[in-house]
This record gives structure tokens, C-alpha cells and sequence, in this order.
């Protein structure tokens, strides 16, 4: 990773942003491949920024990850993943805005939430349930 460059990379890049439509583009990565041979650039308010892609890396051959990209979120799969490599990435992650796509196992149509949870969003073959919030569950 680059820390971000002295110039005011910030109006290129705004420039650029109100030249052209945004568009919202998803890329996943096979673990084999692996997401290496790009590098970033910006940070805080402004965002993260893709800025370069290397040819012939992983990243250009099986990426569409172009130069000027903004970074969104990165989602990080965790089927296979050792329970220390879980652990970092979820404490790295602990002091930002995170989002979790859970898999939890209900009887029937039992979908129970936390008094207070915001912004879940059950999903599945029971995706309509209303909310049971007088119900807990402990995770």
C-alpha cells in the first residue's frame, strides 16, 4: 500500500468523477489467483483510489480494476480461512464502518433479532418475517 502523494491528487481525481458517470462494479478474486499487481492511493474523507495496475498481474489478468477506480469495501470470504487469519482480519477491520453476511440456523419461521439492531436485513425463503423485536438472541 502508498500513502498519498503531496500533489492535489484530489481534484484529478473529482475532475475525472464529474466527467463521467459512476458506475458500481463488483470484482471477486478465486482464492488460487489471489488479487496482487495494483496499488492504491488517497485515504480519510477523500477515499481509497486504485493507482496503477501492473501488467500481467493477477489483478490485470483476472480483475477489471482500472486506474482512477474508487475502493468502496473489500469483502473477505471465510469459508477455509484459519481461525488466526480470521482474527486479524477482524480486528484490523474493528474501528470501521463493517459489514457482516451471516448465516444463522432458525426452526420453522422463528427469526429472532436483537432488541435495538439496526440496519439488518434477514434474508432467504422467509425474507418477508417482520421483525420479532421483543425477542433476543445471544451470539
Amino acid at each position: 500500500m502508498e500513502e498519498p502523494p503531496k500533489t492535489d491528487s484530489k481534484n484529478v481525481v473529482e475532475k475525472e468523477t464529474h466527467l463521467s458517470e459512476l458506475v458500481e462494479v463488483v470484482v471477486e478474486t478465486q482464492a488460487e489467483v489471489g488479487a496482487s499487481g495494483y496499488s492504491v492511493v488517497g485515504g480519510g474523507e477523500q477515499g481509497i483510489f486504485i493507482k496503477e495496475v501492473l501488467k500481467d498481474s493477477p489483478a490485470a489478468k483476472h480483475l477489471s480494476l482500472q486506474k482512477g477506480d474508487q475502493l468502496l469495501s473489500a469483502r473477505v470470504y471465510f469459508d477455509n480461512v484459519k481461525y488466526e487469519d480470521a482474527l486479524k482480519i477482524l480486528q484490523c477491520a474493528e474501528p470501521y464502518k463493517v459489514s457482516f453476511f451471516l448465516k444463522r440456523t432458525v426452526q420453522g419461521s422463528e427469526v429472532s433479532i436483537r432488541p435495538g439492531a439496526q440496519n439488518l436485513e434477514p434474508r432467504g425463503p422467509k425474507a418477508k418475517m417482520q421483525k420479532m423485536v421483543h425477542s433476543e438472541i445471544l451470539l
